[in-house]
């Protein structure tokens, strides 16, 4: 069994949590209201930056050269989609340039910038695959659902993580992870399975603090 495979099993349960949020069911229906469309494309936005500064520090630590480009040139991605953003959603939506991080968004980054930093390279492989995996799937799964319901205004969103391009770097970044945990022990693969459970319950918080326009309260 592949260390995915058994990522996956472990897991599932919150995948399954995640497709039922309110945030993603109306998302699908095309029903989720413009201010909390605004308020997760702002978050994602400044968290694609801070995606990109991680994806780059692991990038900076591997050994194998094919491994240290394809971070790369997925680091160069999640900026030039936090690009594309600011010159499309955030003009048609009115986000300011400057954006304050959620408690949500902030808890994640800094998750994701440590592991990245300061974690076996393994395991931080394992915290980021989440944000590859989790919302390929979810895409493939709004947009298998979409004959029959209309119009969506969030069309180009689901097109963009259910396309082909996105697809190949999915797949790519899993391909990596197994590699790397197929020369791993059990203690750190155990570590790894640790880092993507815990990326992929931030991922549910991401979208449930998106529906419920989380503020700092203090």
């Amino acid at each position: 069994m592949k260390w995915t495979d058994k990522a996956w099993t472990r897991i599932a349960p919150h995948f399954d949590r995640i497709i039922n949020l309110p945030f993603n069911q109306e998302l699908l229906q095309g029903s989720l209201s413009k201010e909390r469309f605004k308020f997760y494309m702002a978050q994602d936005a400044y968290y694609l930056g801070e995606f990109g500064k991680a994806l780059s520090t692991i990038s900076g630590r591997m050994k194998d050269l094919d491994q240290v480009l394809a971070f790369s040139q997925f680091a160069s991605g999640a900026i030039v989609v936090e690009r594309a953003l600011h010159e499309g959603y955030f003009k048609v939506l009115g986000i300011p340039d400057q954006i304050e991080p959620s408690p949500t968004c902030l808890l994640y980054t800094n998750f994701l910038l440590t592991k990245s930093a300061y974690s076996n390279v393994e395991v931080a492989v394992a915290a980021v695959l989440p944000c590859f995996w989790i919302y390929k799937l979810v895409g493939d799964h709004i947009y298998s659902l979409q004959d029959g319901i209309g119009d969506n205004p969030y069309k180009n969103w689901i097109d963009t993580y259910a396309g082909e391009d996105f697809a190949k770097s999915v797949a790519q970044a899993i391909e990596i992870t197994n590699q790397l945990a197929e020369n791993s022990s059990e203690a750190l693969q155990e570590e790894m399975l640790e880092a993507f459970e815990m990326a992929t319950k931030l991922e549910w918080m991401f979208w449930d603090s998106a529906y419920r326009l989380e503020k700092w309260e203090i």
